[in-house]
């Protein structure tokens, strides 16, 4: 390989890296996790008071099948609904519980294996992992799932690929107001890491017959070194006590036709 080739696959791979490293910060986003869930209430010191005697109170009887239909009611969990178009290909993540299907031209990559490690190393790139490697082996790293890459070859261009992530955090007793809510500060306060950021729309909806956040957010690369403007599309779906985060980020010119692609695969999307 000579040194000008060796120069410009090291920048494609770089730019990929770069994307991959933002994508990541969207996790860190929703991966503590504990911004979501609901703050404890602090307990009154108790007061002592005298007790009076107590009062015989007639039971009410319930009938049996009133009580199991209220017990239902109370435990009832909506069920997804999902359409996966033609020329999609499922795909199932046993170890995270969920499921959703990819239009044809998307990678899986395997984000903690030795052959992107090795494909990190070889353009002398191993530096710029150690914090997404950090990251992957906290307990917080546990979260990733699936991470699909697209438009590898408009790289060769100075284009950025397009990049799926799937992440799902532990939040028992989260609502989309409170994901909302912990979604808006988080940007607020670390909106720098993503570089330029402007948050265009963040607001709770139902998808897929779920309680859900859906967040589109425009981002300028360039103070983290790329010449680049970015969209992002970040989606919550609230289900089993965890939040399942699906983010997207692709070029700004992009934006039309991948927001729709986004949108298709979202509504693949099943919590297992």
């Amino acid at each position: 390989m000579t040194v000008s080739s060796h120069l410009s696959v090291s920048r494609l791979s770089h730019r990929l890296l770069t994307m991959l490293a933002l994508s990541v910060l969207v996790f860190v986003m929703a991966g503590c996790g504990g911004g979501a869930r609901p703050e404890p209430t602090p307990t009154p010191l108790p007061t002592a008071t005298p007790t009076p005697l107590p009062t015989a109170t007639p039971v009410p009887t319930v009938a049996s099948g009133a009580s199991e239909s209220s017990e239902a009611a109370a435990t009832a969990v909506p069920t997804p609904v999902v359409t996966i178009p033609n020329g999609f290909t499922p795909e199932v993540d046993d170890a995270l519980g969920y499921s959703l299907a990819l239009p044809r031209g998307y990678t899986n990559l395997d984000l903690r294996s030795n052959q992107f490690r090795t494909m990190a190393s070889t353009f002398g790139l191993a530096d710029q992992l150690t914090p997404l490697t950090d990251f992957l082996n906290s307990p917080a790293g546990e979260s990733v799932g699936l991470v699909g890459v697209t438009d590898l070859a408009g790289m060769m261009f100075g284009g950025l690929p397009t990049l799926l992530n799937v992440s799902v955090i532990d939040a028992p007793g989260a609502t989309s107001e409170q994901v909302e809510a912990y979604i808006a500060d988080f940007l607020a306060t670390n909106g720098a890491m993503l570089g330029d950021l402007t948050v265009e729309e963040l607001g709770t909806t139902t998808i897929n017959n779920l309680p859900a956040v859906d967040a589109t957010v425009a981002g300028d690369l360039t103070s983290v070194g790329m010449d680049a403007q970015v969209f992002g599309r970040v989606v919550g779906l609230v289900a089993n006590d965890n939040i399942y985060v699906l983010t997207q980020l692709t070029e700004a010119g992009k934006r039309a036709e991948k927001e729709a692609i986004f949108e298709q695969i979202v509504g693949t999307f099943r919590p297992e």
